[in-house]
């Protein structure tokens, strides 16, 4: 087992081609290596390997190879110790430096300089003296084989030897590619498992393999600006409309770093009217199928009111000069002066994310998973519509649990304008404010960069996810039009909703048709006011509302519930969409199509110019003047290239 584990663990390092070398005198030899696996049949020693006087070598790298193969089978490790040099005084080569000796001694050599020390070393006089032959190969001089210490018995013991812990620059390789895409250090040594045949077969263990990941850490934090912008350099010569901007201190130091490239202008001009600014990872929205759009990168080392305040003013001038219409943030207070400062025109709310999670935090054993409190709680927070219906739930769930005084739910309560969902009625959020899926691509990014990245790797791996992204949104695109399209119900009006939305918004458009079956439509005014009533109203909760006041203008072109969907999110709620079909409308009216929401949500651009709003290549225009005055003067030049007469005209 031992001669098997030890062609598998140095096979692959102490074979080096050729096998055979040629001195100065043009004699074939074989090495050392080679000899000692070919007469080992012959020999009746128990090691495949020997170290003997007269041993040679054709380098000293090849000599220091051979001596470690030889103390893994004994069972010990070594390192290079004393050496002599040579030091050329005359001829072509004057100055040049030879080595003429080295020793190669036992990893136990010498005393430890501390007494009370852990350290191996007990002063083995163990060591391989080198010299250097005529023809500049070397050889073993003289040798002390015998050791004053016990020996390692078994893998696990050879392998915690330094000169044991080779990781090959192949290995360094992958194991560099594996931690960039953030991959735990255990799943790491699992995958390495894999190329070397199992986990035991690994030529070093995974202490080796931490210090290897804190070495190629220091080394990506070198020169992280330099690096950061050498690969902004290349992203602009990549992508023309790609910009960045930075904030630097008193020092010259980089404060605050933000970038946007040209595809996620054009998708803010779509899509940015509601966002969200997380400040654990970066800024996106929803699209037209429901997706996260990241619309830009943001690195900033202190969280300041000045820092955002910048961050919001670059981001609006890199977008164009458009302020969105709501944003969501976590409870940041000064993002929220910030904010009031730069969009004072914005609707400003907290993503109800934030607060489900310090809940969970601050409300200890009643939020656990035995406790009914949890259930009824996330009810109170996902399914209230109206305010009425909000503060009578939480008046009586708060009564139920006497927690009038509670030291989170209090002040929670008090500022229930800024996340409760009854309060958004009439913003616009895009449906942002159950905001699980806006987590959901915080927790995708931190799949994508490790733990203390530095700032070059952030970006790096920042276009990756938005390489992803981009890959799905097109996935979503395809889909969407030449996808079959599979109703629920069959109403005309779903029929006509698959023609106009993506799969993803028609999918949620046949649910409030569903669940508009539940109501009944009863007629206040002929085509002007109707009511709907829930027809189980006894078996909900309490609190919750029941009917719903639909209000109907501009001859049927427009509907409007009291519940406040429509406005919210852009598209009809079930209690609209109840009473038109009992008034047989058979299409979606169009003052209720949000162009954002459908499958030509991006096509606003003139058709000539169409392309450069779909390309998630490179957009090599700078404005709508410069592209059409370049097509134009193409057309102008295909038809010089035709005609003579039009040529000199």
């Amino acid at each position: 087992m031992g001669h098997i584990r030890l062609e598998k663990e140095y096979g692959r390092l102490a074979t080096k081609p050729p096998l055979f070398s040629i001195s100065h005198c043009e004699v074939l030899r074989a090495s050392a290596l080679e000899n000692s696996l070919r007469g080992f049949a012959h020999r009746t020693t128990d090691n495949i390997l020997c170290s003997e006087i007269g041993l040679c070598f054709d380098s000293l790298p090849e000599a220091y190879e051979y001596s470690n193969l030889y103390s893994w089978e004994i069972g010990f490790g070594i390192r290079y110790e004393r050496s002599h040099n040579y030091k050329c005084k005359s001829g072509p080569k004057k100055d040049v430096i030879y080595r003429t000796m080295q020793n190669i001694v036992c990893g136990c050599e010498e005393f430890p300089t501390k007494k009370n020390t852990s350290s191996v070393r007990c002063g083995c006089g163990t060591f391989i003296r080198l010299l250097r032959s005529d023809d500049h190969g070397w050889y073993i001089k003289d040798c002390k084989l015998q050791h004053n210490h016990p020996l390692s018995q078994n893998i696990g013991e050879k392998l915690c030897w330094p000169s044991h812990k080779h990781i090959d620059r192949y290995t360094r390789e992958l194991v560099r590619n594996l931690r960039q895409n953030n991959v735990p250090l255990t799943k790491v040594y699992s995958i390495l498992g894999t190329y070397f045949g199992s986990t035991d077969d690994v030529p070093f263990n995974k202490r080796s393999l931490e210090n290897l990941c804190k070495q190629l850490s220091k080394e990506e934090a070198n020169d992280d600006v330099w690096k950061t912008m050498e690969l902004f350099t290349k992203m602009r010569d990549e992508d023309l409309s790609f910009v960045y901007t930075t904030d630097l201190d008193s020092d010259g130091k980089i404060r605050t770093l933000i970038w946007v490239n040209g595809k996620s202008k054009l998708d803010y001009r779509y899509f940015g009217d509601a966002i969200t600014f997380d400040t654990t990872y970066k800024t996106k929205i929803f699209n037209n199928h429901f997706q996260s759009i990241i619309f830009s990168g943001v690195l900033m080392s202190q969280e300041t009111i000045q820092s955002f305040e910048w961050i919001f003013c670059e981001f609006t001038s890199l977008m164009g000069g458009k302020a969105p219409r709501t944003i969501l943030t976590d409870q940041c207070r000064a993002m929220e002066v910030a904010i009031a400062r730069v969009f004072p025109n914005t609707t400003h709310r907290w993503c109800k994310w934030h607060v489900l999670k310090m809940a969970k935090e601050k409300l200890g054993s009643v939020y656990s998973k035995y406790s009914n409190f949890k259930s009824e709680f996330h009810k109170l927070i996902n399914y209230s519509i109206t305010v009425v219906e909000f503060q009578s739930a939480w008046e009586e769930l708060i009564e139920k649990y006497d927690l009038k005084e509670h030291h989170f739910l209090t002040p929670i309560y008090e500022f229930r304008h800024r996340w409760a969902e009854p309060y958004f009625s009439g913003v616009f959020c895009a449906k942002m404010t159950s905001t699980q899926r806006s987590e959901s691509t915080n927790h995708m990014l931190k799949g994508y960069v490790p733990p203390g990245a530095p700032m070059h790797l952030f970006v790096k791996q920042y276009n990756k996810l938005i390489a992803d992204r981009i890959s799905k949104e097109d996935a979503e695109n395809q889909g969407s039009r030449m996808g079959g399209v599979v109703l629920k119900t069959g109403w005309p009006i779903e029929k006509h909703a698959a023609t106009i939305y993506t799969s993803a918004m028609l999918e949620m458009f046949s649910d409030h048709i569903f669940d508009s079956v539940a109501y009944n439509a009863i007629e206040v005014a002929p085509n002007k006011k109707y009511l709907t009533v829930h027809s189980e109203a006894s078996r909900r909760q309490k609190w919750s509302k029941v009917h719903y006041k639909i209000t109907i203008s501009d001859d049927g072109g427009h509907y409007q519930c009291e519940c406040g969907l429509t406005e919210h999110m852009g598209m009809l709620c079930c209690h609209a969409i109840r009473v038109m079909l009992r008034l047989g409308i058979n299409k979606v009216p169009d003052s209720h199509i949000l162009k954002r929401w459908t499958k030509e949500a991006n096509d606003v651009l003139p058709h000539h110019l169409a392309h450069l709003q779909k390309d998630r290549g490179s957009l090599r225009s700078q404005s709508y003047r410069h592209a059409s005055l370049h097509v134009a003067a193409l057309e102008l030049a295909t038809i010089g290239d035709k005609n003579i007469e039009c040529y000199h005209q």
